[in-house]
């Protein structure tokens, strides 16, 4: 996903990571292990996820380029085809060919 995405998410896997090594002093606080240890899982799952997303868009960006190399093909061999029948048949036959255009 997004760099910030990911800078968000390993961000607070260090601060909880920092915070477990010094659990001690922050037990009086309030902070529990469990939490801690919770948001650890979370941060480097949403990682993992973020991950996935950017392999994902890879792997969409890729077959998006094909789609277009296809369709550039199409149309490309699709106006060869229009041009013969513009070129040899008057408008009013067009249609008999399955040509649409107007002009």
């Amino acid at each position: 996903m997004s760099k910030t995405f990911e800078d968000q998410a390993l961000k607070a896997k260090v601060l909880a990571e920092g915070m477990k090594v010094n659990l001690n002093e922050l037990a009086v606080r309030g902070v529990k292990e469990d939490v801690l240890d919770s948001l650890i899982a979370a941060s480097e799952e949403v990682i993992k996820m973020s991950q996935e997303v950017d392999r994902l868009r890879m792997e969409a960006s890729e077959k998006l380029h094909e789609a277009n190399v296809a369709l550039s093909d199409v149309k490309e061999r699709y106006n060869e085809l229009r041009m013969i029948i513009k070129n040899n048949y008057p408008l009013e036959q067009w249609h008999r060919f399955g040509l649409m255009d107007k002009r």
